[in-house]
C-alpha cells in the first residue's frame, strides 16, 4: 500500500486512557512526517474522514461502528485501537503502538472488505450495518411472531424474542450470544439466529450473498424494536414488512501485516 499522506484519529473521551493514546497516535505520525487530523468530538462530525488515507479510531467496536458511514463513503480505511474487553474489531492495542505504527506509515498494512448487510424498511432507502440487524419483540416478556421468506420462498415462521441478522464479523457478537455460528470474516454469507425461540427445532440458518431476506410479523402484536450495531435502526417505528441482504457496499477494515484473526479469536474467546 502507499504510505498515507493524511491520518485522521477519532478520540472517544468516554473510554478511560483514549486521550493519552490518542496523543501519543498524534506524536508517533508527525515524527514520521505525516499530517494528521485529530478530533476529541464523538461522535464525530459528518465529513470528517474526507480526503483522509487512513483513520484510527481510539476506544471500543463501539467507536469504530460510529464511523461506518462515513468510511464507506469515503472509502477510507479504519483501524481501531482497542481499549475494551472483547471487541473484535479494534485490533491493535496501545501497547502495540510503537512497534506496529512504525511500519503502517510506511504502508506496511492491509485492507480488508468487511461485508456489510443492507436493510430497509417498507418502500424505504437502504441502510448498512457491519455487525448485525437485530428485530426484537416490541413487548418485554412476550414473544413476537415473525415470518422468514428468502425471495418467494418462505423460509420458517418463528414464536421467538427476536431474530438477529449478522455479517460474518458480527457473527462474534450478538449472534454468538444467541447461539449462533461463528464465520470467517472473508466468508460471503448472512447468518440468521432466532433469539430465544419457543421451538426447540429452530436453529440459525447460513445464507449466501445476494439472497434478499423479507421479515414479516404475524398477527396482531406491537412493533417490533429493530437495532443496527448495537443503535436504533429507524428514527421512528418501521414499517414492515423488512428487507435484509448482503449489501453491494464494504467496510474497508485496516490490519497490520501480522493480523491474525483466530489467534485474536482464541484470545478473546479464551481458547487457549
Amino acid at each position: 500500500m502507499n504510505p498515507p499522506r493524511l491520518v485522521s484519529i477519532i478520540n472517544n473521551l468516554s473510554k478511560p486512557g483514549a486521550k493519552e493514546v490518542g496523543r501519543k497516535l498524534e506524536e508517533l505520525c508527525q515524527g514520521a512526517g505525516v499530517k494528521v487530523r485529530a478530533t476529541d468530538e464523538f461522535p464525530c462530525p459528518d465529513g470528517f474522514l474526507e480526503n483522509s488515507d487512513i483513520c484510527f479510531s481510539v476506544g471500543g467496536d463501539g467507536t469504530l461502528l460510529h464511523l461506518l458511514n462515513d468510511a464507506v463513503k469515503h472509502e477510507v480505511p479504519v483501524a481501531g485501537v482497542g481499549l475494551g474487553k472483547l471487541g473484535f474489531l479494534a485490533t491493535i492495542s496501545p501497547g502495540e503502538l510503537d512497534e506496529a505504527l512504525p511500519p503502517m506509515l510506511q504502508g506496511k498494512y492491509f485492507v480488508r472488505q468487511r461485508s456489510l448487510l443492507g436493510y430497509s424498511s417498507l418502500n424505504g432507502a437502504e441502510s448498512l450495518a457491519l455487525n448485525d440487524l437485530v428485530v426484537k419483540s416490541g413487548t418485554s416478556g412476550r414473544l413476537g411472531r415473525f415470518s422468514v421468506h428468502a425471495g418467494h420462498e418462505l423460509v420458517a415462521e418463528y414464536a421467538c424474542d427476536g431474530i438477529v441478522f449478522s455479517t460474518p464479523t458480527g457473527s462474534t457478537a450478538y449472534n454468538l450470544a444467541s447461539g449462533g455460528p461463528i464465520a470467517h470474516p472473508e466468508a460471503k454469507v448472512m447468518l440468521m439466529t432466532p433469539i430465544s425461540a419457543h421451538t426447540l427445532t429452530s436453529r440459525p440458518v447460513v445464507f449466501p450473498a445476494g439472497m434478499k431476506i423479507r421479515v414479516e410479523i404475524e398477527g396482531s402484536q406491537p412493533v417490533p424494536s429493530v437495532f443496527a450495531d448495537g443503535r436504533e435502526a429507524f428514527s421512528a417505528d418501521p414499517h414492515f414488512p423488512l428487507e435484509v441482504s448482503t449489501s453491494d457496499r464494504s467496510f474497508p477494515l485496516l490490519e497490520v501485516e501480522k493480523h491474525s484473526h483466530f489467534r485474536v479469536m482464541r484470545n478473546k474467546l479464551k481458547w487457549g
